[in-house]
C-alpha cells in the first residue's frame, strides 16, 4: 500500500488540487519519485488493464468520469445510479479487459457489494467516509482480490483535509505523523 500526500491552500481549491494530482505529470522538481508518482499518465501510458479507481462521493466520480472520458481513457462506470441489468455487463468489460479502467464508488459498494474480478491495481482517489469499508471491504475483498501483476499495489491519496477521515483506518497517532510529515510518500507491504 502507497499511500500518497499532495498539498493544498485552502477548502476551496481541495477538488481541483486532487484532480491535479491525479491527472498533472507536471512537477515542481522532476525527480525520480515524482516520475514514480505520477498516477494518471502512468495508467494512461500502460497496457495493463485491471486499474479500479474508488472515488468516495458522487461529486468525485462525476468529475473523474468527465476527466478520464475527456483523455479518451478506456473505462467502465460502476456507480451508485447503474441500473441492475448493467451491472453485469460492466464487471464482464473490466474483468476480460475490454476496459481498463473501473470506476467505482463508495455508495455502489454500499448497495451492492458485489465481488469486482480482474482487479490487479486499485486507486483509492478518496477515502472512505465509512470507516468500516476501508478494513472490512476495500482491504479484505478488493485487495485479496488483486490479480497478479507486475506492478501490483494500492494507492491512496490524501491531503491535510482528510485528516479525520484517516485518523478513522490508521488512528490518531499515525494520521497525524503522515499529514505533518515533509515525506510525501508512505509505503506499507
Amino acid at each position: 500500500m502507497i499511500y500518497e500526500h499532495f498539498d493544498i491552500e485552502s477548502i476551496v481549491e481541495a477538488d481541483n488540487a486532487r484532480l491535479k494530482y491525479f491527472s498533472d505529470k507536471g512537477w515542481e522538481k522532476l525527480t525520480v519519485i515524482n516520475i514514480f508518482l505520477r498516477i494518471f499518465p502512468k495508467i494512461k501510458d500502460s497496457v495493463q488493464d485491471g486499474v479500479m479507481i474508488f472515488a468516495s462521493s458522487y461529486f468525485e466520480y462525476v468529475r473523474l468520469r468527465n476527466y478520464l472520458k475527456s483523455q479518451s481513457a478506456s473505462v467502465c462506470l460502476f456507480g451508485e445510479y447503474i441500473k441492475r441489468n448493467e451491472i453485469s455487463h460492466v464487471r464482464g468489460e473490466f474483468f476480460r479487459g475490454e476496459k481498463k479502467i473501473m470506476l467505482y464508488t463508495e455508495r455502489a459498494h454500499f448497495y451492492y457489494r458485489y465481488k469486482i474480478c480482474g482487479v490487479k491495481n486499485l486507486i483509492i482517489y478518496s477515502l472512505p467516509d465509512r470507516e468500516e469499508f476501508y478494513p472490512q471491504y476495500l482491504v479484505v475483498q478488493i485487495i485479496n482480490f488483486l490479480e497478479e501483476s507486475d506492478n501490483m499495489n494500492c494507492r491512496v491519496l490524501f491531503s491535510r483535509l482528510d485528516n479525520l477521515r484517516l485518523e478513522r483506518i490508521d488512528g490518531s497517532t499515525a494520521a497525524k505523523r503522515k499529514i505533518n510529515s515533509d515525506k510525501g510518500v508512505f509505503v506499507f507491504a
